[in-house]
């Protein structure tokens, strides 16, 4: 007896030094460690943390699987059920994950931990405001750019209350609008009217929402609601920004009253050519085709796609698994909006033969992305397509730590440019079909 307690107590004190790596960013060796615990000394604490550090390397249906086991347990550990909700939640298993996020800050209410991840699963604003205080109280050790952006949606939902937001007026079963690209090709915009007002909008998937400039929006309808801090790419990797609704928003016949928009009065372009970007949640629940060669996106009733690949929801992320270079593998953000494809410099440095060039200017919301270069002698893969030689590069420690996964980089144009994209968000599954001749 007292041999199985001190066996327990050597693996609860395993799993905290493994959430310390965790913590410090240094997931590889967090799963190494998490792996050998599992196996000599298997149970809650073991399979929790090892669901937490396969997580936080982006390896998030493996994670699933280690964390789903204890979780249908009536005494399972808070943050089993609080991982395994965010797991359930980046699959597009929104009840599932609503509901064990709430048994998770039922059982652990002075957690921060905990807090912090329940408050995104709340299913009320009310009840989302309670925890993210309680998180504010309990977590004065943590990182401060979550409190910060803890305060942040606190003075927004403060200035909502349960106002709904994204009302849908009108919503056709199907509905193709037109999608053109920008003169220069660093992307394809679609055209909506905010009020009376025709804004033009870069579609942008690796965009968490509704982005605009202030002066584009002043007169078409917009409420202000808050200011807030944005966590972005480029400058500091922090934006300051305002929220407000546009009371309508119509995007050729799909109609939304009280959309949710974020705005700025830095432009997005200084040609003026586009007036924000808009991301896929504003098409939830569609089958969303991107067809490029023929300047079009439709919606259509969203179901399975057996031939496609899975995506993950990450905090507003659209997160894909690609190879860099003939091994390395990682989770990268699908990015429509990006003119040219990133790769995380920790990836880099894993790619045999590649080698950091010069400095390189990556333009992105919030700024310049500070520190970035070039990457020769790279190369990516994502289903059928390939490209390899030059590529862009960043330090993503900081979007990375925020958003709970590693992500190893972003795919761009330069990948998906000429293609048709189908995007499930029903299905939470991507197929990207290349043109004619080319891989």
């Amino acid at each position: 007896m007292i041999g199985a307690a001190l066996l327990l107590f050597a693996a609860a004190s395993s799993a905290e030094q493994i959430r310390g790596l965790i913590d410090q960013d240094r997931w590889k060796e967090a799963v190494d460690a998490a792996t050998t615990l599992a196996r000599e000394a298997p149970g809650p604490d073991a399979a929790g943390v090892l669901g937490e550090a396969l997580y936080r390397a982006g390896r998030i249906d493996e994670a699933g699987e280690a964390l789903a086991p204890v979780a249908s347990g009536e005494n399972a550990p808070a943050r089993v059920l609080a991982q395994l909700g965010l797991i359930r939640a980046a699959q597009g298993k929104d009840e599932e994950a609503a509901a064990l996020l709430g048994r998770a800050a039922a059982t652990a209410p002075d957690d921060p931990w905990v807090l912090w991840r329940a408050a995104g699963g709340a299913a009320t604003r009310a009840k989302a405001t309670e925890l993210l205080n309680a998180y504010i109280a309990h977590g004065t050790a943590e990182n401060p750019d979550r409190l910060e952006g803890a305060r942040g949606t606190l003075r927004l939902y403060a200035a909502l209350g349960e106002r709904k937001i994204w009302v849908p007026v009108t919503r056709p079963e199907r509905l193709e609008i037109p999608l053109k690209p920008i003169p220069d090709g660093s992307g394809y915009f679609i055209e909506a009217n905010a009020g009376g007002k025709k804004i033009r909008l870069l579609l942008d998937t690796g965009s968490t929402g509704l982005f605009v400039v202030e002066r584009a929006v002043k007169k078409g309808g917009l409420v202000p609601l808050s200011e807030e801090t944005v966590f972005a790419g480029g400058g500091s990797g922090r934006a300051s920004s305002s929220r407000g609704l546009l009371a309508k928003l119509d995007f050729g016949g799909l109609v939304y009253a009280d959309a949710l928009v974020t705005t700025t009065k830095d432009e997005f372009d200084k040609t003026g050519r586009v007036h924000g970007v808009v991301g896929l949640s504003a098409f939830s629940g569609y089958r969303v085709t991107l067809d490029l060669p023929k300047g079009r996106m439709i919606l259509e009733p969203s179901g399975d796609l057996p031939q496609g690949t899975p995506y993950w929801n990450v905090e507003g992320q659209l997160l894909v698994r690609a190879r860099g270079g003939e091994s390395a593998d990682g989770l990268f953000l699908f990015d429509t909006g990006a003119t040219q494809s990133m790769i995380d410099t920790k990836l880099a440095a894993t790619i045999p033969g590649a080698a950091v060039d010069k400095p390189a200017e990556i333009r992105t919301y919030g700024g310049n992305v500070q520190g970035a270069t070039m990457v020769r002698g790279a190369s990516l893969a994502f289903q059928t397509l390939h490209r390899s030689g030059v590529f862009n590069a960043a330090d993503l420690t900081m979007r990375s730590r925020l958003g709970g996964v590693e992500v190893s980089g972003y795919l761009g144009l330069d990948l998906l440019s000429g293609c048709t994209i189908v995007l499930d968000t029903g299905s939470h599954r991507v197929v990207v079909t290349p043109p004619p001749g080319r891989r």
